[in-house]
């Protein structure tokens, strides 16, 4: 029999663990991009996805950072703000940010975080020759992910910043962060509302399930515009397909991960 798949990486006893958790976490692509990274590399060590249920959150975790060989998780939708109180020391972007996408235990079991979404979408946009310095933002969603692509896009000299957010008082809190943290940033609440804006970002889940439609009632969009949707999969959301069709550059979910591959690696101490 003639298998052309790729040979699973070897499982033994010395084998560390990192995890990605999340609800759901059948998107993530994570481990797809990682653990090839960890063979190429020679380390002895898989990344595998955990489903976690909202009300068994801060249990389950505690129960993981418990088991010896687990070297650290990476936290996806929707707890990136709940991770926050699990880790002994949070880094400087994890701070003014108000959430960590990743965890890591220190020499003697203590658990550091960090946040690494938005400047990884700053890389990917730039491997892909783009920026948003001098441009107008619209960013729908401020929770985790949003709150790390407002922070990142801020401090890459990003003009304006319109945030966007179903719980008002997030927003306000993002933008309260932001304005201390960026002050040459104009920054603000706001509709939902693409006009005026040069680049659009959906930071939320809306978009993932299926038949789910467009993040916000956005009005027409326009070809010079840039739209960015922090979702993996699928691959092409609601948001992106209409973005498409008016002729706009559009960009995925993937740029934002294979843009923090290597500070995730950096992170968790990858061959060392």
């Amino acid at each position: 029999m003639n298998d052309a798949s790729p040979p699973q990486p070897a499982i033994d006893g010395a084998t560390r663990l990192l995890g990605i958790v999340g609800d759901p976490i059948e998107q993530v692509k994570s481990p797809l991009v990682l653990n090839p990274r960890f063979k190429a590399a020679g380390v002895n060590a898989v990344l595998v996805p955990f489903q976690v249920r909202a009300d068994l959150f801060e249990i389950t975790l505690r129960g993981l950072m418990a088991l010896g060989n687990l070297d650290g998780l990476i936290i996806t939708v929707p707890y990136k703000t709940r991770a926050l109180t699990l880790v002994d020391e949070v880094l400087p972007t994890g701070l003014n940010i108000g959430a960590i996408n990743a965890m890591r235990r220190e020499k003697h079991g203590r658990w550091t975080g960090d946040m690494f979404d938005g400047r990884g979408l700053v890389r990917g946009l730039a491997e892909e020759g783009l920026s948003v310095a001098r441009r107008r933002i619209l960013l729908i969603g401020a929770g985790g992910a949003g709150s790390a692509v407002a922070g990142a896009f801020a401090e890459a000299g990003a003009t304006a910043l319109t945030v966007n957010d179903i719980d008002l008082k997030k927003a306000e809190g993002l933008v309260t962060r932001l304005r201390r943290a960026y002050p040459a940033c104009a920054t603000r609440t706001g509709a939902a509302q693409a006009a005026g804006h040069d680049v659009i970002v959906n930071a939320t889940p809306i978009g993932m399930a299926k038949g789910e439609g467009l993040p916000a009632p956005l009005g027409p969009l326009e070809a010079s515009q840039l739209v960015i949707d922090v979702i993996a999969k699928p691959e092409v959301t609601p948001l992106l397909a209409e973005a498409r069709a008016r002729g706009c550059r559009t960009v995925g979910g993937k740029a934002m991960l294979d843009g923090q591959v290597a500070e995730l690696e950096k992170f968790f101490r990858v061959g060392e």
